[in-house]
């Protein structure tokens, strides 16, 4: 594992919002999966609650009118334990165009048959942003 997968994986969960594609977005996903935000912490327990939070991450894609999301890696750290925290910038953009300044997210990244799938993202930023959706701490 190292850099060209972390690559892989920013790519997936970057299209997979513009293509609408929630299969491959669950297929980086590690369950429970923790989003720590400057809004607070929302826990994904299942392909349920992640449906509904793709859901929401759309709506915010038609609010903010994006046509491509592109996520720059910055760092990629091996940790002891075989996990992995991978820092990258997010721009969400509308023909070319920064629709928002960008934002860094960290993830915790485990390597499953030779694809990253997360565990948790924390950055201060989330869709709550733009929907109006605020993290329930009861989910």
């Amino acid at each position: 594992m190292g850099q060209s997968q972390f690559e892989d994986f920013l790519e997936a969960i970057s299209v997979c919002f513009v293509e609408k594609d929630f299969e491959t977005w669950n297929r980086r996903v590690v369950f429970p999966l923790t989003l720590i935000t400057s809004a607070g912490p929302v826990i994904l327990r299942d392909e349920t609650d992640l449906r509904y939070n793709f859901a929401l991450y759309l709506k915010a894609c038609t609010v903010l009118k994006l046509d491509q999301i592109h996520r720059k890696p910055v760092q990629l750290e091996e940790c002891s334990d075989g996990s992995w925290i991978g820092t990258y910038e997010t721009s969400f953009l509308c023909h070319g165009a920064r629709v928002i300044a960008p934002y860094t997210s960290s993830a915790l990244l485990h390597d499953r048959g030779g694809l990253f799938k997360m565990s948790a993202i924390m950055n201060a930023r989330g869709h709550h942003d733009w929907t109006g959706h605020w993290p329930d701490e009861s989910t």
